[in-house]
């Protein structure tokens, strides 16, 4: 059975924000409360532009194969898999990286901050579009690149 999903307008006002923002840049994040449809906004728009979906279970199988403390290392090689063989790579619950990386303190930010630094520019060389979503903090490197759209602030 192949279930159509139906974006709320809020959601769909959202999405077509990310696909205007990609144009200007090619780095946007969707910022937005757990629940307001981030995920879905994501699986909607790889249904239509296509990529690749990284969400929480491809970054807890590529962290289990680095190693339960890289988890810098596996979040950078999990994108740059996906930015070689993708044109578009939809990022979602960045905010359980950022969460997970806050515990080891200033040092892991740095690293991670290191790692998009390096991703964003890989990206940027090789014409790939890049999509974050988050819930509440953009990771620096990203926030200073990227068109944001924030899901829930719009009323219809």
């Amino acid at each position: 059975m192949n279930l159509e999903i139906v974006l709320t307008p809020v959601q769909q006002h959202a999405a077509n924000s990310l696909l205007e923002g990609l144009v200007l840049s090619p780095v946007a994040v969707l910022i937005g409360a757990a629940g307001a449809g981030k995920t879905t906004i994501l699986q909607v728009m790889q249904a239509m532009q296509g990529g690749v979906f990284l969400g929480a279970q491809q970054f807890m199988n590529a962290r289990q194969a680095q190693g339960p403390a890289a988890i810098e290392e596996a979040f950078l090689r999990m994108i740059e898999d996906a930015v070689q063989s993708h044109d578009l790579v939809l990022v979602d619950d960045l905010n359980l990286v950022t969460n997970a990386i806050e515990v080891g303190g200033d040092g892991r930010v740095h690293l991670l901050d290191a790692a998009l630094t390096a991703v964003l520019a890989e990206a940027r060389a090789l014409g790939r579009k890049l999509i974050f979503a988050v819930e509440a903090e953009i990771p620096w490197p990203i926030r200073r690149r990227a068109h944001i759209v924030e899901v829930g602030d719009l009323v219809d």
